[in-house]
């Protein structure tokens, strides 16, 4: 009997080699379930690099349930660096793959100068788990380690998100308004009929004559009567021969008599004593024009609102639909309305919606909620509940994919407004009715596309359709009055700061913005790099300074009572060493989400104002080495003058105002004489450009 588990194994390695043979393959996004083929063919140095991207091609194959799309995307454009090193270097054999070339690799990009270190950093953050999983690889069979923590404090020295400030976020929200309100009016108000359950109206219209299929305006009696007014000039008796020499006499003559007799007359003496030609006779259209305005239904305006309404229930239907059911109609549109989406417009109805469309209530719903822009995108039509303790307000249930992580917006009660959180999204729910597929779940869809196939659309169409509307209302800078590039991306941070100045309340912007984390919300705020957050965050009253002889009663009374502890600084007595400062207790961190017993993962700079902070003079050391370095890094052109503000300034101002002065000026110049001399391993700066060479 055949084992299926190693038919599976033996399926699987298959795939592996088709996959270095081909430099491409097929995956599914452990996200969304879209599928995507990432083709390594087409690189530069598919020819020149092969046998090392073959293993490089593997080893993504090999993780690719543990990317999503997202994560693919960026490995893809990173790979180019990497294989711009190995050409660099004259490497291109397996052989040479190990731990150390990583290391080479490293300081290449910490020499690159066409990209920030913060940038530098990221990239090594998302090739690490490729490069490494190369040293699974047969061909190369060792195990492969980049350095840890090779770019130090990167992700805090990436640019501030700083958002808007107040003047452009009203530019901002005012075009918001303006076009929900222009999409309310043309996509959620009801259409009122005109003319249903009514007869057809063909007032005007020649009349219908079965035996040829066409309308036919001599048959109208009212044109008759019209002719024999104004061409015929009401002179009788009537003479065939004085008839024809009119334009069109003879045509209305043979109507009468021969082609289509009316059921009153059918001869032209029975015509004139019909309508009652003799003395007294009062003309009905002498000097007004003819009666008969359309030689078909089709050209009048109203005639085709009432088959609109009456049969095809006032519902517009696309292109494929109108040639299979509505034939006449559409060529109606085509050849006397300019086409059938022009008269839509003008009925004010609509039989596709695009992401432009859609775009004003995703930019409000990121308004009102605060949420990521990504979060936002992802919403199905089931993601509003009702609060359990309270029918009155609902919230939002959402799922962050790339994290993995679940939540929900704060419960709101019923608004009067349509722009209440809850109410914008059940207003996208009954926007997108018409079109939705059963079973279609995601929130966002749209049917204006080639094949009017009604679908999800992606992150960069929802980016497409905020430029489209900030192309037609653009809003500009408060600063220099230049034009803004207005994105999703940057309202985020707006919202966050704002509340923050608001509220003052870390805990409630941190269930706003969908952190788990309190530190995570300080870090948000920290990049929004505005002085006065900085001046919000003093140092905490149970902080402690050591080595001080200014200070706290507590903290001279601590330095007694635990003097090992103080001397030896280490976690068996109570102080644990971080990155830049000590902590007293990491165990009951006071940060919501840090479960008790596990160690906090704070943020150094978070560490600052927490209260179990704890200042040695090794830490004032510390300090001291961290900024010369950074300023080092920036005079020889390893960062920018932005990454160095990033690292040094909010420090150097939290410490120059709340620790520095506590301590004596005389202690504080043989600290840093002694970082000068003797600088900490992690920032020296002898070291580090020795390992530049």
């Amino acid at each position: 009997m055949t084992n299926t588990k190693y038919v599976s194994l033996t399926s699987l390695h298959a795939a592996e080699r088709r996959v270095e043979r081909e430099l491409a393959f097929t995956a599914t996004c452990k996200n969304d379930g879209r599928t995507r083929t990432w083709d390594f063919k087409k690189k530069s140095y598919a020819d020149s690099q092969r046998p090392i991207l073959e293993i490089f091609v593997w080893s993504l194959y090999k993780l690719r349930n543990k990317h999503g799309n997202k994560t693919r995307e960026s490995i893809y454009d990173l790979s180019n660096r990497f294989f711009e090193f190995l050409e660099d270097v004259g490497v291109n054999s397996p052989d040479e793959i190990d731990s150390s070339l990583m290391n080479r690799f490293v300081s290449w990009l910490k020499k690159s100068r066409t990209s920030s270190y913060a940038t530098n950093g990221g990239r090594v953050r998302s090739l690490r788990g490729v490069l490494e999983k190369m040293g699974d690889h047969p061909k190369i069979n060792r195990q492969i380690r980049l350095p840890k923590n090779p770019f130090p404090k990167g992700t805090s020295l990436q640019s501030a998100n700083t958002g808007y400030d107040n003047e452009e976020f009203r530019q901002i929200l005012n075009t918001v308004v303006l076009a929900l309100r222009e999409n309310k009016r043309k996509y959620e108000s009801s259409y009122e009929p005109r003319f249903h359950g009514d007869d057809p109206p063909l007032d005007g219209v020649a009349p219908y004559r079965p035996e040829t299929g066409k309308y036919v305006m001599l048959a109208s009696h009212d044109y008759r009567v019209w002719f024999f007014e104004n061409r015929l000039k009401c002179k009788t008796p009537l003479q065939y021969s004085n008839v024809i020499s009119v334009p069109g006499g003879h045509s209305w003559w043979y109507a009468i008599i021969r082609d289509y007799p009316h059921e009153s007359y059918r001869t032209i003496e029975g015509f004139l004593e019909f309508i009652g030609v003799g003395p007294g006779y009062k003309p009905k259209f002498l000097g007004n024009q003819n009666p008969v305005k359309y030689i078909t239904p089709w050209k009048k305006k109203d005639y085709v609102i009432w088959y609109f309404e009456n049969k095809m229930n006032a519902t517009p239907h696309g292109e494929k639909v109108l040639k299979e059911r509505y034939r006449e109609f559409r060529t109606a549109m085509r050849e006397h309305y300019g086409g059938y989406k022009e008269f839509y417009k003008e009925l004010n109805v609509w039989y596709e919606i695009s992401t432009y469309d859609l775009a004003p209530y995703y930019l409000m719903l990121l308004i009102r909620t605060g949420l990521n822009p990504s979060t936002i995108q992802r919403l199905t039509i089931d993601c509003i509940r009702t609060d359990p303790l309270d029918g009155r307000r609902k919230y939002i249930d959402w799922e962050k994919f790339r994290s993995l992580k679940q939540s929900s917006t704060i419960p709101e009660e019923k608004a009067d407004t349509d722009t209440w959180t809850i109410a914008i999204i059940e207003r996208v729910i009954r926007l997108t009715k018409r079109i939705r597929n059963e079973g279609q779940k995601e929130l966002w869809i749209s049917n204006a596309n080639r094949k009017r196939i009604t679908k999800p659309y992606g992150d960069k169409a929802f980016a497409a359709s905020v430029r489209r509307i900030f192309e037609k209302h653009p809003v500009y800078s408060s600063g220099n009055g230049e034009r803004l590039n207005v994105t999703a991306a940057h309202i985020r941070p707006t919202i966050a700061w704002s509340e923050y100045l608001r509220t003052e309340d870390l805990q409630y912007l941190s269930q706003l913005l969908g952190h788990s984390k309190v530190t995570t919300t300080a870090e948000y705020l920290r990049r929004v790099d505005d002085p006065v957050f900085r001046t919000r965050r003093a140092i905490h009253s149970e902080a402690m300074l050591i080595g001080m002889t200014q200070g706290s009663k507590e903290a001279k009374e601590f330095v007694k009572e635990k003097f090992d502890t103080v001397k030896s600084k280490d976690h068996i007595n109570g102080i644990y060493d971080g990155l830049l400062n000590h902590c007293k207790d990491p165990k009951t961190s006071p940060i919501t989400g840090e479960k008790p017993g596990q160690f906090c993962s704070a943020d150094s700079d978070v560490c600052l104002p927490c209260q179990n902070l704890v200042i040695t003079p090794e830490d004032i050391k510390k300090h001291f080495c961290f900024l010369k370095f950074h300023e080092h890094l920036f005079s020889v052109g390893d960062i920018s003058e932005q990454d160095l503000r990033k690292a040094n300034e909010y420090k150097k101002s939290f410490w120059n105002s709340y620790i520095l002065p506590k301590y004596p000026d005389i202690m504080l110049q043989d600290i840093e004489d002694s970082a000068k001399r003797d600088p900490c391993p992690e920032w020296d700066i002898v070291k580090y450009e020795e390992s530049k060479k």
